[in-house]
């Protein structure tokens, strides 16, 4: 069964998800003046609130955030003296909400939304132009009534359940969605890349949103969540009526209260939970371990 569609005058059901994001860097030698820019804070939206947030690193340095273009949280820091290795820390305790959209804005932009909406209109660096998008049938459309909206963008997000294989390892963060189509096989920054391409060249404005899911306990019979250990990707697209609703073509599932909203933006190349330089260093390996768990519930859902 499908959540409900919007989140009204705050009557829907909160859950309490708390989330610890471990990311570690082993140098094969000494590295010094490292800069590094990180997105791994959550942001309040109509479907979240964020009630605590931290970040440690080590070794220690001064964190300066602000906001992106795209109004995700961005920490900024330089590390100018020789080491080993760098571990980062993010933890944040994030109140959701049991809807999959927030509803009709509260000050509508006076713009036509084709020139609000632009950027996800069209083509980015790892979500191309490609004649493949057209030929995936599909019935999402902006001029849909909200219901019938989330349920074809349901019912895309299963398409590429049925279509695609999903296994680590099979392409890179580099890859754009002709790999995927391909080769049959990819992990959910693929399938969210894939399916923003298709829904663009629909004329549906969609974006790139990453975060976190939480993974409820299951026994040996019942699937878990795919991509409930690392940072997650699904797509945002956009209905007229009732804003942005989130899809999970890598679970076949519209994102509701499970899911943690970090970052958003046209593609992944804006929303990199990590980059940055380093001067030296070598070879790395990086070790990256998210938890997500229930840390308790206001009204359960």
């Amino acid at each position: 069964m499908s959540p409900p569609l919007t989140a009204k005058d705050g009557d829907r059901p909160k859950t309490l998800l708390m989330v610890r994001h471990r990311t570690r860097l082993k140098y094969e030698e000494p590295g010094y003046q490292s800069h590094t820019e990180l997105r791994m804070t959550p942001v309040d939206t109509g479907l979240q609130r964020v009630l605590t947030q931290g970040i440690e690193i080590d070794p220690p340095g001064i964190l300066r955030p602000h906001r992106d273009y795209f109004g995700n949280v961005v920490h900024r820091f330089n590390q100018l003296g020789e080491h080993e290795d760098l571990e980062i820390v993010a933890e944040s305790l994030v109140e959701t909400t049991d809807a999959v959209a927030c509803g009709p804005e509260a000050s509508p932009d006076p713009r036509p939304w084709r020139e609000r909406w632009a950027e996800y209109l069209a083509p980015s660096p790892r979500v191309p132009a490609l004649e493949g998008y057209r030929e995936v049938d599909h019935e999402v459309a902006t001029n849909a009534e909200p219901e019938a909206f989330a349920e074809a963008l349901l019912s895309l997000a299963g398409w590429f359940v049925d279509s695609f294989e999903y296994r680590p390892g099979a392409t890179d963060v580099n890859s754009t969605p002709d790999e995927l189509f391909r080769g049959g096989a990819g992990v959910c920054q693929d399938f969210a890349h894939a399916m923003i391409g298709v829904l663009r060249s629909s004329g549906v404005p969609a974006r790139y949103a990453s975060g976190y899911v939480y993974d409820p306990p299951h026994g040996p019979e019942t699937a878990g969540v795919r991509g409930a250990g690392a940072s997650h990707a699904w797509v945002q697209a956009w209905q007229p009526e009732v804003g942005w609703i989130g899809a999970d073509p890598t679970n076949r599932k519209l994102v509701d209260w499970q899911y943690v909203r970090v970052a958003i933006g046209r593609d992944y190349g804006d929303v990199r939970p990590m980059r940055g330089i380093l001067f030296g260093g070598g070879e790395q390996e990086l070790e990256v371990a998210v938890e997500v768990t229930r840390a308790g519930v206001a009204t359960a859902p």
